[in-house]
């Protein structure tokens, strides 16, 4: 007897099979490293609750990497990475809202400053490059 699967089915698990392989290549190191290089202004005044600070910031570089890779296909049939950042600006300037709004909750208990959502805007565009040379690159050697 067959199995019946649907195309919504067989999509999300071809997307999953692909995050995983694509996630293979990231390491929990190295993304803490980059969080403390890129925001030393927050662990040096914070050693209270810098864990929840560190783990919201790797959330963010995981989805924001995924999201490169997953946008990578365009990048591999000729459109320049720009115009692939346009293509999701949407979801991209989502995850630097929710990062911002996350971190400054946290760090600045009244007011903002655009000196950090630059901070924050910069971390998830280094992330989402990372994810899109990744995904390009498999996409290239025919690996999804």
């Amino acid at each position: 007897m067959n199995v019946i699967t649907t195309f919504e089915d067989r999509r999300r698990k071809k997307q999953w099979n692909f995050e995983r392989q694509v996630l293979r290549k990231l390491s929990l190191s190295a993304i803490r490293g980059n969080v403390h290089n890129h925001f030393p202004s927050i662990f040096e005044n914070q050693k209270i609750g810098s864990g929840f600070v560190e783990d919201a910031c790797v959330d963010f570089a995981i989805d924001a990497y995924l999201l490169g890779a997953e946008f990578s296909r365009f990048g591999y049939f000729g459109e320049s990475e720009l115009l692939v950042r346009k293509r999701c600006k949407q979801e991209y300037d989502e995850h630097i809202h929710h990062l911002y709004n996350q971190l400054s909750g946290w760090v600045f208990k009244n007011g903002h400053d655009d000196h950090f959502y630059h901070l924050c805007e910069s971390f998830i565009h280094y992330w989402w490059e990372k994810g899109f040379q990744e995904g390009e690159k498999r996409y290239r050697m025919k690996l999804h």
